[in-house]
């Protein structure tokens, strides 16, 4: 991508933003900076742009005929986006953007699910097995940045959202990973049907040569990749299929006991199920999407199976707390959606005191319902979303709302005890209390340690 004497209107003065614009005005491009709001985080912000890119504050701006580089944050909806859309010469995000600057390998993976997760992971694989990777993305470490330390035989393991995937069109990584599809993020997109299509956008530009990561075990994935899916057809990728219940051609597979990689029916295993220390049988499914995803490196297994071993996970993601008086507590504050609160349940072969409720985003509780009368043997609610909930759980399952986290921990607590589990899985965005499900598992984490 040409940038020498191009101009560039960027919008959002977020962490990608100040990348993307660091980017491109080393690489001499004409750049502005702006963002609808003018708060003391945003101007903490814009501290960390180079003297080159001019910054706008309280109103989002785009000199016509410039490329727009949108922040992720940004709806289709918004008035913004169609701005961009009408005087910029062309709408791209940071992926898009580090996509044409870069000229390393990557793999991207996406999903409901697990994202974070199989991202790490499979950097961390990577590395294990002596190559050099970098995992960056939606993790929270800008691609942008890499631009300037990865060189063109690392691997870069990007984790991108569907907010991200919105604005790419040429955008073809070397592997593409899907972890699951449920639903999600309706508010931002308007749709199911809209949310499925902007993650189907990580695949849309593979050709022959690329690789795709397909979950069979999901029922929406698992038509992907034939030649009459409408969404996400065949390209000529060649398609790694990941399946915990039983063999596959090529790919990833489990029997229950061990874990296993095929090629072309070929059977390897590569460790016992055993030695990867993640908890639940949605860790199982990470650890299986993350061996498929190596594949197309020709890592040595043995060095997989040490690094499935040597991996502890990310915080926020059923992360255990601490022991308290008897009762294990764990923090799942990573669980922004029902789907994630499920998979969560489902870890635990006893029923759990499950604190939830977060910020209320419309979605169905009717599965949530349904595993919580299963697998809970009590609830506390708190957040926007709780008196909902509280209508929409079982009768069966004894279930009270509180004023906010500290009374929560200390009542979950009191009902798990002597030798119960606690799981903070809220089922629901963080933003009715806090800027993030970071911030509030922090929060969640220093209650519980402080009493």
């Amino acid at each position: 991508m040409k940038v020498r004497g191009r101009s560039f209107s960027v919008v959002g003065i977020g962490i990608s933003g100040v990348s993307a614009a660091n980017a491109l005005v080393r690489r001499g491009g004409d750049v502005v900076i702006s963002d609808g709001a003018d708060s003391a985080a945003i101007r903490e912000a814009s501290s960390g742009l180079d003297s080159g890119v001019r910054a706008s504050f309280g109103k989002e701006m785009i000199r016509p005929g410039d490329v727009a580089v949108l922040s992720p944050g940004i709806p289709p909806s918004a008035p913004v986006f169609a701005e961009a859309r009408s005087v910029a010469s062309e709408v791209i995000g940071e992926v898009e953007l580090f996509h044409r600057l870069s000229h390393g390998r990557m793999v991207a993976v996406t999903g409901t699910d697990g994202k974070s997760t199989v991202t790490t992971l499979v950097a961390h694989l990577l590395n294990t097995a002596g190559l050099r990777a970098h995992a960056g993305g939606n993790l929270g470490n800008p691609l942008c940045d890499l631009l300037d330390t990865a060189g063109p035989q690392d691997v870069i393991v990007a984790e991108v959202s569907c907010f991200q995937l919105i604005t790419t069109s040429s955008f073809h990584p070397l592997v593409a990973v899907v972890t699951n599809l449920a639903e999600d993020h309706i508010e931002y997109h308007g749709s199911f049907e809209a949310y499925v299509r902007a993650k189907s956008m990580v695949a849309a530009q593979q050709t022959e040569g690329d690789w795709f990561v397909r979950n069979i075990d999901d029922p929406m994935l698992s038509g992907w990749m034939t030649r009459d899916h409408g969404l996400c057809p065949a390209r000529g990728q060649k398609v790694l299929d990941v399946s915990r219940r039983g063999p596959v051609r090529d790919g990833a597979w489990t029997d229950g006991g061990n874990l296993y990689l095929a090629q072309g029916g070929d059977n390897r295993m590569v460790c016992a199920r055993a030695g990867f220390a993640l908890p639940g049988g949605h860790n199982t499914e990470n650890a299986l999407l993350a061996l498929a995803a190596c594949l197309p490196f020709d890592p040595d297994p043995t060095m997989l199976a040490r690094g499935l071993a040597s991996y502890r996970g990310l915080p926020h993601r059923l992360e255990p707390v601490r022991t308290l008086a008897g009762v294990r507590v764990y923090n799942d504050s990573k669980a922004t959606n029902p789907h994630a609160a499920i998979t969560a349940l489902r870890a635990f072969d006893e029923r759990v005191v499950l604190i939830a409720g977060g910020h209320e985003k419309g979605l169905s509780y009717d599965d949530l319902a349904v595993e919580v009368g299963r697998r809970c043997r009590h609830v506390v609610l708190v957040g926007e979303s709780a008196e909902r909930m509280s209508r929409e759980f079982p009768e069966s399952v004894p279930v009270e709302v509180v004023e906010d986290h500290e009374i929560a921990v200390r009542r979950a607590l009191a009902k798990a005890a002597p030798a119960g589990i606690v799981l903070f899985s809220p089922a629901a965005s963080s933003f009715d209390r806090f800027k993030s499900f970071e911030e509030r598992g922090d929060a969640f984490r220093a209650i519980v340690n402080s009493l």
